[in-house]
């Protein structure tokens, strides 16, 4: 039996169908449900779209999670390789897009019926190209891992094992100690 999808689930998917869907697949994304990614280099980038657990008919909100995945790191921390892009559902370096926005905040959409579908469309479409890509294109690097693996907007850099994972492939031994000298000390700090 399957079940039919809520009236918020599908006014997400129309949003998503006539604003974001058409861009990412001209780029290369392929498409999994709300769910995008693309291969390219040694890196898979992804684009999830996460509905509210909180919505109703009468609104809906969704956020956008941004990851890539990178079979070195993977392989350098002792990971099970994941092959298949659809499968890769933790990254090495990620944020939601909000975070990436002029606010620089955690930010949902809304939309509470079909007549705000073209206008959410258009301002997704918009942080998508603007803000997720870009970011996306560096971090399917290791040296963009190093940079933004751990970044929170205006907080800082916080440690993380993947960037010292990264910063380590990348010759860069000292920085990594550094970071995994962070990492222990926020582990004694914390019990």
């Amino acid at each position: 039996m399957s079940l039919l999808p809520t009236r918020s689930s599908q006014l997400i998917g129309e949003v998503i169908k006539l604003g974001p869907a058409p861009l990412l697949k001209s780029l290369g994304f392929h498409k999994k449900g709300h769910h995008f990614f693309r291969t390219s280099g040694d890196a898979t980038c992804h684009v999830s779209f996460q509905s509210s657990q909180w919505n109703s008919p009468d609104q809906s909100r969704f956020t956008l999670n941004l990851w890539t995945y990178l079979p070195a790191l993977a392989i350098a921390n002792g990971e099970i390789l994941i092959v298949e892009p659809a499968r890769q559902r933790f990254g090495h370096c990620g944020t939601r897009i909000g975070h990436l926005l002029p606010k620089q905040e955690d930010h949902w959409w809304q939309i509470g019926d079909s007549s705000e579908v073209a206008q959410r469309a258009d301002e997704v479409c918009s942080a998508v190209e603007k803000y997720a890509i870009p970011y996306l294109e560096r971090a399917i690097t290791l040296q963009g891992v190093s940079e933004l693996s751990g970044y929170i907007p205006r907080v800082g850099s916080v440690p993380t094992h993947y960037k010292a994972i990264a910063l380590r492939l990348l010759g860069r031994e000292q920085d990594a100690a550094v970071v995994e000298r962070a990492l222990e000390a926020q582990k004694r700090q914390a019990t």
